[in-house]
């Protein structure tokens, strides 16, 4: 099916459901992650002792990880029939998810704790694997952002 307004406003009751679904989807897949990193990861820092804080967020990323890649693959599944390049963009961000899930985030925990027994080059190593980790996460959030901002201005009826 083509990716046009005239093909999503043709009335098709599926076609509507599929897309609303899948924005609804999407919707919730940016909310996690502006309300993760922007409020969550925040509030924690600012409020626990940063010690507390880097174990605690370390437990929450596993978890947040997983809810992100559901999200991100629930949304790219409504909209794989009737917007299969959006649907795509957001299947390559559940991929991220899973990447910085299952290699970033285990990787940044082995180097954290050769950075804090003071291991020669853990610190730069660390600083480069959370600069991969922040710019996967910058990259992911504009393809929401961009399929997001598709889905609202094409709508679905």
């Amino acid at each position: 099916m083509p990716e046009t307004l005239g093909a999503e406003a043709s009335g098709d009751p599926v076609t509507t459901l599929l897309v609303v679904a899948g924005g609804l989807a999407c919707a919730l897949l940016f909310g996690g992650m502006i309300m993760f990193s922007g409020v969550f990861a925040r509030t924690a820092f600012a409020h626990l002792p940063e010690k507390t804080a880097s174990a605690f967020m370390g437990a929450a990323f596993s978890t947040y990880y997983v809810a992100m890649t559901i999200c991100a693959g629930a949304a790219a599944a409504l909209l794989a029939w009737v917007r299969p390049a959006d649907a795509l963009v957001l299947a390559f961000v559940g991929v991220g998810f899973l990447v910085a899930r299952q290699w970033l985030m285990p990787l940044a925990r082995r180097l954290q704790e050769a950075r804090e027994r003071s291991e020669p080059g853990a610190a730069e190593q660390f600083g480069s694997v959370q600069g991969r980790s922040v710019l996967l996460y910058v990259f992911q959030t504009i393809a929401v952002i961009v399929v997001l901002v598709r889905l609202l201005m094409t709508g679905a009826a």
